[in-house]
C-alpha cells in the first residue's frame, strides 16, 4: 500500500524540469517522514474491522497524508507572483509596448505580449504560461490596432496571485478535502493571521478566542450555510479582501475603525454586548437587548428577533435556546445585518422577522401589524402628532417597493427597489421613522449648518 501511495504521489506531481536525483531524494525524504507517522499511528489504532466497512480515513492516515502533499504539491505548480515580480512583467511589458496618446497608459498588441511570456517564462519557469494564454488576452478590450491595456492586465495578474494566495491559505484549514471551512476552521484560520498583521499585534491574548468569534460571522452571515462556507465563494468575496486590507501597514485609524476584522471594531462590538449585558452572564434578554436603540426599537421587532433567533439554532446547530435569550454570535448577527440592511444576506434576514405567516412575502396585513406599534411610539414616546394615518403609511410604503405582484412583497422586490434598509427602519424603530418621515427638513438643516 505504501508503495502505490508513493507512486501515486510521484505520478501526480510531476516536475520536468528538474533532475531525476533530486527528485528520487526528495521522494525518499517524503517516504520516510510519512513512514514514521504512519507507524506512529498504527500504535494507536483500534482492533480492525471488517473488511465489507470502509472508514473514513484518519487524520493522521498514510492515505491523507499521501493525498494532502500531493495536493499542496499539484497547487504550488502555479506561481505565486511577487511584488518584485510583478514590476519585473510591468517593464517588460512597458518595454514591448507602447504609451497611448495621452502618456498615461501602456497598450501591447499580441505578439508584444507573446514576447513578454518568453521572456518570463525564461525568468519564472513554465508556471507563468497560464497567465499569458491566447484566451486571457481575448478577455481584455481591444483597440483599432489590436492592443490590450498593460495597466489593467497587471491588476488582473495581482487579482489572481491575490486570490491563488487565499486559496491555498484556506484549503491549509481543509484536512479532508471537503471544499468548505466550519465555523471552526473559520475561527482557527482568522486567528492564525493575528501574528502577521501588525494592525493586530495589540490584541490582548484573552481576546484572541472572542476575536476569532466575532470576526468569522461576517464570513458566516454573508456566504454560510448550515455553518459552513465553501472555500471558491470565499475566494472571490469582497469580505475576504476586507480581511486582506489589514494585511496593509498603511492603514489610517479611520480605516481601521470602519473594518470589520480590525481590533477596534470587533472589539467595539464585544464591548457593546458587555455594555448591554447588566446581569453579566454571557447572555442577551429582550430588556437587555432592548437598550441598544435607547428605547426606541418596536418590542414587536425585538420579539420577532429572539424568536428568529430560536428557530435558527434549532434548525442550524439542533440546540435548545431559550427564547428570551441571545448569545454573543446571534447579537453579532444582528449587528451585521442592521449595518448592511441593504446585502441580500441582510434582507433574508429581516424579511423572515417581518413575514409572519411564513408565505414567503409581506402583505399590508404585516406591515399594519409592524407599524402601528411604531405609531403607539410616535405619540407616546417621540410625542408628535397622532393624526398620522397608519394606512397612508402603508400605501406609501408599497409605493416605494413597487412590488411585481400587487401588495405582495418579495425579498426580490425589496432588493430590485434598492428600499430595503429604508423599509426595515423605519417598520422596526420609531427614531428611524422620525428621521425618514422629516428627512427634507433634516437635510435643510445640514444645508443650513455647512453654509455657516
Amino acid at each position: 500500500m505504501l508503495l502505490s501511495a508513493l507512486n501515486s504521489f510521484v505520478k501526480d506531481s510531476p516536475e520536468p524540469d528538474r533532475e531525476p536525483e533530486d527528485i528520487e531524494q526528495e521522494v525518499q525524504q517524503e517516504f520516510c517522514s510519512i513512514l514514521e507517522q504512519y507507524e506512529a499511528s498504527k500504535r494507536k489504532v483500534a482492533p480492525s474491522i471488517p473488511s465489507f466497512y470502509k472508514p473514513k480515513a484518519k487524520a493522521d492516515s498514510i492515505a491523507k497524508l499521501v493525498k494532502r502533499e500531493a495536493k499542496r504539491r499539484k497547487e504550488q505548480e502555479t506561481l505565486l507572483l511577487s511584488e518584485d515580480e510583478l514590476r519585473q512583467i510591468w517593464y517588460m511589458m512597458e518595454e514591448l509596448g507602447s504609451y497611448n496618446d495621452s502618456g498615461d497608459e501602456v497598450r501591447i498588441n499580441y505578439d508584444g505580449f507573446s514576447q513578454v511570456l518568453t521572456r518570463c517564462r525564461e525568468c519564472f519557469g513554465p508556471q507563468i504560461e497560464p497567465y499569458f494564454k491566447a484566451p486571457v488576452f481575448l478577455k481584455f478590450e481591444r483597440d483599432g490596432n489590436g492592443c490590450i491595456s498593460a495597466n489593467q492586465f497587471l491588476n488582473y495578474l495581482n487579482l489572481r496571485t491575490t486570490m491563488h494566495q487565499n486559496r491555498l491559505e484556506l484549503s491549509a484549514f481543509d484536512p479532508d478535502n471537503t471544499g468548505s471551512l466550519t465555523t471552526e476552521q473559520l475561527e482557527e484560520y482568522v486567528k492564525s493571521l493575528v501574528p502577521q498583521v501588525s494592525a493586530l499585534s495589540d490584541m490582548q491574548p484573552s481576546f484572541l478566542k472572542d476575536y476569532g468569534r466575532i470576526a468569522v460571522r461576517k464570513l458566516l452571515f454573508f456566504h454560510g450555510k448550515n455553518g459552513a462556507v465553501r472555500i471558491r465563494d470565499l475566494v472571490n468575496s469582497i469580505v475576504l479582501q476586507e480581511l486582506n486590507e489589514l494585511k496593509n501597514n498603511q492603514l489610517q485609524e479611520h480605516q481601521l475603525i470602519s473594518n470589520w476584522f480590525s481590533f477596534q471594531s470587533t472589539q467595539r462590538v464585544y464591548k457593546t454586548f458587555l455594555a448591554l449585558d447588566e446581569d453579566m452572564n454571557g447572555l442577551l434578554s429582550r430588556a437587555e437587548f432592548s437598550a441598544i436603540s435607547n428605547g426606541t426599537m418596536s418590542p414587536l421587532f425585538i420579539s420577532r428577533i429572539f424568536e428568529e433567533h430560536v428557530m435558527r439554532m434549532r434548525v442550524v446547530q439542533g440546540r435548545t435556546v431559550h427564547r428570551d435569550e441571545m448569545d454573543l454570535m446571534a447579537f453579532t448577527d444582528f449587528v451585521l445585518a442592521w449595518d448592511h440592511r441593504t446585502h441580500p444576506a441582510a434582507i433574508k434576514y429581516f424579511f423572515d422577522l417581518f413575514d409572519l405567516k411564513k408565505q414567503g412575502v409581506i402583505t399590508p396585513v404585516e406591515l399594519y401589524i409592524f407599524f402601528k406599534e411604531i405609531h403607539y411610539m410616535w405619540v407616546h414616546v417621540m410625542h408628535e402628532y397622532a393624526d398620522l394615518s397608519i394606512y397612508d403609511v402603508v400605501d406609501e410604503i408599497l409605493d416605494m417597493v413597487k412590488p411585481k405582484v400587487t401588495a405582495r412583497i418579495a425579498p426580490e422586490d425589496l432588493a430590485a427597489s434598492g428600499m430595503s434598509g429604508i423599509f426595515f427602519s423605519m417598520l422596526s424603530d420609531v427614531k428611524q421613522f422620525y428621521d425618514y418621515n422629516y428627512r427634507e427638513n433634516l437635510m435643510h438643516q445640514d444645508d443650513d449648518s455647512g453654509g455657516s
